[in-house]
């Protein structure tokens, strides 16, 4: 939780490693990409047949089928806004946010840090208005730092985490046609979870020691159910989420795996996963890996289905993906991609699930070379037509890009 500072230690100490990678990225037309998977089998392309079980198990997952693609307009940018020397802690409606404001009070040294002086206000995008922050979008709320909440598939139920400090959190479900609360027992130390169904939350606690407990808790009633999972391999989670009735995670050596409450043994997906986002509406998983060895070296970004099957074709390819966020309605995915290779794919891109374009937006953002690249996640607004994200500056040190899509 609050983790955009460790995160952005991760990606820098990954980036070392991968920039040096040699990678063929793939060519842009317009403002729509086609990218075919040069080595469909690597990713084990499958379509409407079941997952293999582990050795010696009987498990078997059922596949969803693939949601048929909308039909609509074409996804397009209407508008863009710039704040100056600031990132966006949260969204309090369609067209406010909670800023974070960085002033450099006093130059580094050799010898000695530079100092930074941070402020919060809340600004209107519209207007680019701002006032003091008297406590909404990330102070203090009744001993409460920062208060999460993730809504269930059908809108029926909210898992709400009150977050006490860094480290240690209270939570809740609340049930949103009747408006009622029930408190869950147990603290748990990461922002980690998912909806399994409509009425069934999975936290995966963590500890201070070891991966923790994963509980499954009853919306209806605040239940906690313990539950199992036979992995060696998984000494931490490296990633969690859930979806359709299945806990997806990745392991100590990448390996995106699934398995279902009640099955302790787990089924490997896919291999190599540096990171994996389901979905807000459980129909997809966005899937970003990264190879050292073979004919490929370099980054992925892959759509699968909820049971682990490719769908359609490679979304991405570059040096380096650091971040993929999808919208709150589940019509856009972004995404940011590194390349050394300047012909490559380079910046921020939306993957649209309408239409099924990818579209490029460094045109609406980006100055002067190399191209400017997100130091902070993607941050939507509640409804999904506004994206921000922020970018080193060399003249306020900070600048958030807002961009509107009609």
């Amino acid at each position: 939780m609050m983790k955009q500072n460790a995160g952005m230690y991760g990606i820098k100490l990954f980036a070392a490693v991968v920039l040096s990678l040699a990678v063929t990225a793939c060519q842009s037309s317009g403002d729509r990409l086609t990218v075919v998977d040069p080595d469909a089998s690597r990713t084990g392309t499958q379509t409407d047949q079941s997952t293999e079980p582990a050795p010696g198990g009987e498990r078997k997952l059922t596949v969803v089928k693939q949601p048929t693609q909308q039909a609509g307009r074409e996804l397009t940018v209407a508008r863009t806004h710039r704040i100056e020397a600031a990132s966006i802690q949260s969204w309090l409606s369609e067209d406010e946010v909670s800023i974070e404001t960085t002033k450099l009070v006093k130059a580094g040294t050799a010898t000695e840090e530079p100092k930074y002086e941070y402020t919060s206000s809340i600004m209107n995008i519209n207007s680019g208005q701002s006032r003091e922050n008297t406590g909404e979008g990330g102070q203090q709320v009744n001993g409460y730092m920062l208060i999460k909440e993730t809504i269930s598939p059908d809108g029926g139920y909210s898992f709400i985490q009150k977050w006490k400090d860094k480290y240690i959190a209270d939570n809740f479900v609340k049930n949103l046609h009747t408006g009622e609360t029930i408190q869950i027992k147990g603290d748990n130390y990461l922002e980690r979870g998912g909806w399994l169904n409509a009425d069934t939350y999975i936290l995966a606690a963590g500890s201070m020691s070891g991966r923790g407990e994963i509980r499954q808790i009853s919306a209806a009633d605040g239940r906690v159910t313990a539950v199992t999972l036979d992995d060696p391999d998984a000494e931490m989670f490296g990633q969690f989420g859930a979806s359709h009735g299945r806990i997806y995670y990745t392991d100590d050596h990448h390996v995106l795996k699934v398995f279902e409450p009640g099955q302790s043994k787990p089924v490997s997906l896919i291999q190599d996963v540096w990171s994996f986002e389901i979905s807000p509406d459980s129909q997809y998983i966005a899937v970003s890996t990264v190879s050292q060895s073979g004919d490929f070296k370099g980054s992925e970004l892959l759509i699968y289905d909820a049971a682990g099957s490719l769908q359609g074709s490679l979304i991405g390819k570059g040096d380096l993906i650091s971040y993929i966020s999808w919208s709150p309605d589940s019509a856009k995915l972004a995404f940011d991609i590194y390349t050394e290779d300047k012909t490559g794919m380079n910046g921020v891109y939306i993957f649209d699930t309408r239409s099924g374009r990818v579209i490029p937006l460094a045109q609406y953002y980006a100055a002067g070379d190399p191209m400017p690249h997100p130091v902070y996640p993607f941050s939507w607004s509640p409804s999904g037509s506004r994206l921000g994200f922020t970018l080193d500056d060399p003249k306020s040190l900070l600048v958030t890009h807002v961009i509107d899509f009609k």
